[in-house]
Order: C-alpha cells, then structure tokens, then sequence
C-alpha cells in the first residue's frame, strides 16, 4: 500500500531524508521512529504530497506521489504533527463537515459522526466550540475525522504527543480499530512503547536514512543480551555499553552480579527486561559513538 525507493529530500545543503527504501502491506499498522531531526515529517510529508521529493519514487495506494497527487489524496486521511481543528466548530459539526467534503451522502455522514464520537469519547463534548477544548481533547476530535473517513491509508504524525495517559490510550484504541477495518497506517511517534504496543512493523531512522526495520519483536532480539541493567553514579568499576549522560546502560544476560557490583560500588541501579526501546537507545547509540 506504500512504498518507498531512493526517496530524499534535500533543503539547501541538507540531506532532510536521503537513500530511504521500504514497503508497507495493505491493513497493516507501521511507526517510523527516530530522535528529533531524523526525517520523519519530512517523510511524511512526501507521503501525503504535501512536499516533493529531490530524488526517489513513492507510491501511495498504487499511484506516483509527484505524478498523481490528487488521486492519493482521495484514498488518504492524515493528521499533522501540528494540527489543529477550526476552533468555533464544534466537534460534530468539524467532523460531519470533514465527510461532507469528501463526498459522504449527509445520512452517512451524520452516522459516521456520531460513531467516531462515540469511539473517541467526545459525546459529552460534541456540541461544544472546539476552542474551548483541552489540547487532548482537540487531538482526538481530529482522529474522529480520519476514523470515520474509513480511507485506505492513515498517516498520523505524533498523534499522542502531549496526551495525557486515558487519552493517549482512546487513541490507541482508534488506529487499532482502523487497522481491524483493513486501514493502512503510518504513524510517526516519539514514544517506543505505543510503537512497540501497535506496530507490525517498524522502520528505525536517525539523520535522513533508515537504521534498521523489521517487526518490533525481531528488534528487541537484536538487543545483546536478555537484560538491562541501568545505572547512576560510581559506574566506573564496570566499563558500560553506552552512557547518557551520567547514566551507564549495560546490556546483560545475568544481571544480579553486574548489580550486586555496582550497588556496591554506590550506584543506584535498576534492572529490567529488555524492550523496544531498548534496541532504539542501542542502535541510535551505537550509531552516535561512530560518528
């Protein structure tokens, strides 16, 4: 349903995305992630035809995102980074106003409403001016629209950032609801844990170029060890895998002796099993000490 070959973007001087290649399967829910300034809305933008790209192909839906725009526009929903819904609608009219103008008969329209309200827990608050909304509240009034325009592909740009943790969780129970329709969705997130908890698949990127892919599971595996063991202050005794800052990360199949050691040493440490987010600080680290 997306696919990606060569694709860069170039501003000036600057390599934004560059050399980036994927596919995405029809029905499938894939979460690009990456630290800030590793080309993800610039992506994004591409995808949607918001901005060309300086070299590569991209499809969406079968067709050419510099050749055919509007016929992607027609098969897709997206919501920005920086969104926002019109603040003197209320959120039935915003999201009955959104179908109308892509075509949805007033009937059907006036009943994809009322669900998508209903499915993101804005009933309460539908006849309300979206101005006077919480943020959450807005963010979610937006996924409403693109739930009930039921397209073919969803890209979501940060959609949880600044939720709160009920909120962020009606969202997660939205792009899972699309997926379970056969929705194609792209989403962009700083959070591992929602890419971890939602994604088939995920593609890792740090400045402009893709690191690695493949399904959150198959990532983790890539982590050197079952455990990790984290650790602030008095690290010195045991030479670290990486360091943020003052905080030594080691990546350990048997950790308690590692964490014996460093207790003793004065450490506080902390152990836990590893996870996504595990391979992300392994991966983007590793890749930052070579540079």
């Amino acid at each position: 349903m997306i696919t990606v070959e060569d694709l860069g973007k170039r501003f000036g001087d600057l390599w934004a995305i560059n050399d980036v290649t994927f596919s995405v399967e029809s029905g499938r829910v894939v979460s690009v992630l990456g630290p800030n300034g590793a080309g993800k809305t610039t992506l994004v933008r591409i995808l949607i035809t918001e901005l060309l790209p300086t070299k590569g192909r991209a499809y969406v839906a079968g067709y050419d995102v510099v050749k055919e725009p509007e016929k992607i526009r027609r098969r897709i929903a997206a919501v920005p980074q920086e969104g926002s819904p019109i603040g003197f609608l209320t959120p039935y009219e915003f999201v009955y106003s959104y179908l109308l103008l892509r075509g949805y008969p007033r009937r059907e329209a006036r009943r994809k409403t009322e669900e998508a309200l209903k499915e993101l827990q804005l009933i309460e608050a539908r006849n309300r001016e979206i101005q006077t909304l919480s943020g959450g509240t807005k963010r979610r009034v937006l996924l409403a629209a693109v739930l009930a325009a039921d397209v073919d592909v969803v890209f979501l740009d940060e959609p949880t950032t600044g939720l709160d943790v009920i909120s962020r969780r009606m969202v997660w129970n939205a792009i899972t609801s699309m997926r379970e329709r056969g929705t194609t969705i792209l989403l962009t997130t700083h959070y591992v844990e929602e890419a971890q908890t939602l994604s088939d698949y995920v593609i890792l990127m740090n400045k402009g170029r893709v690191v690695d892919m493949g399904s959150p599971e198959a990532l983790v595996e890539k982590v050197p060890g079952k455990y990790v063991v984290e650790a602030y202050g008095a690290t010195d005794a045991v030479k670290p895998h990486m360091t943020i800052g003052e905080r030594a990360i080691y990546f350990v199949d048997k950790p308690d002796e590692l964490a014996g050691s460093l207790v003793r040493a004065g450490a506080k440490v902390s152990i836990r099993q590893r996870s996504l987010e595990d391979y992300v600080l392994f991966r983007i680290g590793a890749i930052s000490e070579e540079t």
